[in-house]
């Protein structure tokens, strides 16, 4: 009974400020792919759907009070010197199904009694971190789920020709040019230090901080993101992403909540933080595979 007594008074403030160190801690280790996403909260329902219109086209020289043909039917026939170019743009719905996430783990009551700022830090560290990296596999299974229009698959890491190419493959497909974002992994980002196209001295600020920090923020207009959760093609070949942010989506249903009970089986408390949310890939012109010889 004492030590019942005693693991309850000492778990209202351990629930109180575990729960504040999850959350905040939740945000400063948060996904490294979910903030280069379009995202959407508060999502009710087991899935969402995004909405989304292919490329269209325009009318040149309408006449007056002629109806417009909008871009999803091109098909009407418009009269005098009015024209429409361009394709027909579909409507075009993707999916995204919520899955539950939870990370947890048992404190002993004992331990309890010895908790310090320290301690707490470890548990909450540790919980946040591995909800984080589940953002991140939700969102790369999506890319790898996707059929990207663009794909790089010549043998070899990862090289300033490469990311020209993925480039280029995004511009001839109109891809918007603003928040673009490549996802590589450690090897491929050692492949770029060691690519003297990539850190020469020509580069200047962009060698300057390569050799300073080892790591290279942007390159070419895509954003760079590390990340040792990307999938292999194949054995020794790493599948590597860019996109456009609006290409791929992120439907959060429960955002990061922390929680602590009590379980007098074990006699400890189980400190636990979970979410709810889906990702899938929304345009397919808008992304690019690439792969990696690791």
């Amino acid at each position: 009974m004492a030590l019942s007594d005693a693991g309850s008074t000492v778990s209202n403030a351990f629930v109180t400020q575990f729960a504040d160190d999850v959350l905040h801690l939740s945000k400063q280790k948060m996904s490294k792919l979910a903030g280069s996403i379009r995202t959407v909260r508060n999502v009710t329902g087991s899935t969402y759907k995004f909405n989304t219109l292919g490329k269209g086209g325009y009318i040149k020289n309408k006449n007056r009070f002629e109806d417009i043909t909008v871009m999803s039917d091109s098909s009407k026939s418009l009269g005098g010197s009015a024209t429409y170019t361009g394709g027909t743009a579909a409507h075009a719905v993707a999916t995204a199904t919520l899955n539950n996430y939870v990370a947890g783990e048992y404190v002993d009551d004992f331990d309890m009694f010895k908790v310090n700022f320290d301690f707490r830090q470890a548990y909450a560290e540790s919980i946040a971190a591995a909800l984080s990296r589940a953002y991140d596999t939700e969102i790369v299974d999506a890319l790898d789920s996707s059929s990207p229009t663009t794909t790089v698959t010549a043998s070899g890491g990862l090289t300033k020709a490469k990311f020209l190419e993925v480039a280029e493959g995004l511009n001839s497909q109109s891809a918007d040019t603003a928040e673009r974002y490549m996802v590589i992994s450690p090897a491929a980002l050692t492949d770029l230090l060691a690519d003297s196209g990539v850190t020469t001295a020509a580069d200047g600020p962009i060698s300057n901080s390569a050799l300073a920090t080892g790591f290279i923020p942007n390159f070419l207009g895509f954003n760079i993101i590390i990340s040792n959760l990307l999938n292999e093609a194949s054995t020794g070949v790493r599948k590597c992403y860019a996109f456009q942010k609006n290409a791929v989506g992120l439907a959060v249903g429960k955002d990061v909540t922390a929680m602590i009970n009590y379980v007098p089986q074990k006699v400890s408390h189980l400190v636990a933080g979970e979410f709810s949310a889906g990702s899938t890939a929304i345009d397919v012109t808008a992304i690019a595979r690439v792969n990696v010889t690791e």
